[in-house]
């Protein structure tokens, strides 16, 4: 018989599949944090064209500010964070973290400079960083394993929600008061969701080994010994790196792509990626979540299988919404393009934590962003910029398509690795 989760003879309790009223509560207060993580970056890519033209920057600046400016310190600040994450409150790191999030997205609506653009851009990583890996493993330990996709797309379903009614308000806000006032309308809501998630939301018990005892902290030391001799970490790592730089590209340069080849206004873009990408996304992150975590349960390579499909179907989806001119086209390709790229989060964002080990969702999970966040940098928004403004720039507006059309196949590479490491998976790359 084998007893193995999700086999035969390892059959789950009903109990254990479903989720408590305290778990969802806590779900939907990360979820909104998460959601207005992806607003920030979606309103500075829908008001890159007034900011580079009132701060009088070049595309090669805004890529600087949008890219190596925010994930630089980012990525080198969510190491720190996630160790903390490891040892201390999840909670009270996140809830905190947000708060000087929203206070420099405040900031933000005040620079005069492309110089204080980028300077707060780079404190902003800073803030953002506390919610990436440190909310992951929180629902790493806040739910059962059978359901972790699920709840982490959850994260994105909720995301989606304020998506959808931040960005349709945000492009009306920006068209009738300007930039600025966006980023001041964006920064209010902290001042209510700070103290409601720290008084609100419980802190959950943290993973124990088979005996049911606590897992002593693991030094970085034995961390990277640990995971430089795991094929499927490493593999998984550069995977998830590599579907980064799409992801980092896409959502930096789409709503100029919109403005420059399709002519849309800010509050249609805004319209077109709240009510129309955001339920794609959502669609996408629980469709994608729930088939791993369903077929997971007969075979445990799903886990690597299905995130990498998606993002090895989502790379031609993005090549044709680029690429073809008529609109019953490229906007299929457009949502598709989210639900597949996008929608494969959940699942590889849980998979960065199963073969990362016990002990070290947080900080694998870090380390996995911070490679994705360099790897981005180097070929994602900034090379994008560059390529507008040499090798493409005969071009003029139509630059956009082929250089965002290249950096779209590095999320097809990425999803392939992750499909190759299904190959290496052990008993310790698995979290349940």
């Amino acid at each position: 018989m084998d007893a193995r989760p999700g086999l035969a003879g390892g059959a789950l309790k009903p109990a254990a599949t479903k989720f408590s009223s305290q778990q969802l509560w806590a779900l939907t207060i990360l979820g909104i944090f998460s959601g207005f993580n992806m607003v920030d970056r979606g309103l500075l890519a829908l008001n890159l064209e007034p900011i580079k033209l009132e701060l009088g920057a070049t595309d090669t600046q805004m890529s600087l500010a949008a890219g190596i400016g925010f994930f630089l310190l980012n990525a080198v600040a969510g190491v720190p964070l996630a160790r903390l994450a490891d040892r201390y409150s999840r909670r009270d790191i996140i809830a905190i973290g947000f708060g000087f999030y929203s206070l420099i997205i405040g900031l933000m609506g005040m620079v005069t400079s492309f110089v204080g653009l980028l300077f707060t851009r780079m404190l902003l990583g800073i803030g953002e960083a506390s919610g990436n890996a440190p909310s992951s493993a929180m629902v790493n330990d806040l739910v059962p394993p059978q359901n972790r996709r699920m709840a982490l797309a959850s994260l994105r379903i909720f995301g989606a929600v304020i998506v959808l009614v931040m960005m349709s308000s945000l492009g009306y806000v920006t068209d009738r008061y300007g930039w600025r006032a966006s980023f001041y309308v964006l920064a209010l809501p902290a001042i209510i969701l700070v103290p409601l998630a720290i008084f609100t939301v419980r802190e959950p018990e943290r993973e124990k080994d088979a005996q049911g005892k606590a897992i002593a902290p693991v030094s970085l030391k034995a961390a990277w010994a640990q995971w430089r001799r795991s094929p499927a970490f490493l593999l998984v790592i550069t995977g998830f790196a590599l579907a980064g730089v799409t992801l980092q590209a896409n959502s930096v340069w789409a709503p100029a792509f919109l403005v420059r080849v399709r002519e849309l206004s800010p509050t249609e873009i805004g319209v077109l990626s709240g009510i129309s990408r955001g339920p794609a996304l959502l669609i996408g992150a629980l469709v994608g979540a729930w088939v791993t975590d369903r077929l997971a349960r007969r075979d445990h390579r799903w886990r690597f299988w299905v995130p990498g499909i998606m993002l090895m179907l989502g790379a031609p989806a993005e090549m044709t919404y680029l690429m073809a001119d008529e609109y019953w086209v490229w906007m299929p390709a457009y949502l598709l393009t989210g639900m597949l790229i996008m929608g494969s989060q959940a699942s590889t964002v849980a998979i960065c934590m199963d073969v990362s080990g016990a002990g070290l969702r947080a900080t694998g999970l870090a380390f996995a962003l911070l490679a994705s966040n360099f790897l981005a940098d180097l070929i994602g928004p900034t090379s994008i910029g560059l390529m507008n403004d040499t090798i493409f720039a005969d071009l003029g507006v139509h630059a956009l398509r082929y250089s965002m059309g290249i950096v779209a196949c590095s999320a097809a590479v990425g999803g392939f690795l992750i499909f190759v490491a299904s190959r290496f998976e052990t008993e310790q790359t698995r979290s349940g």
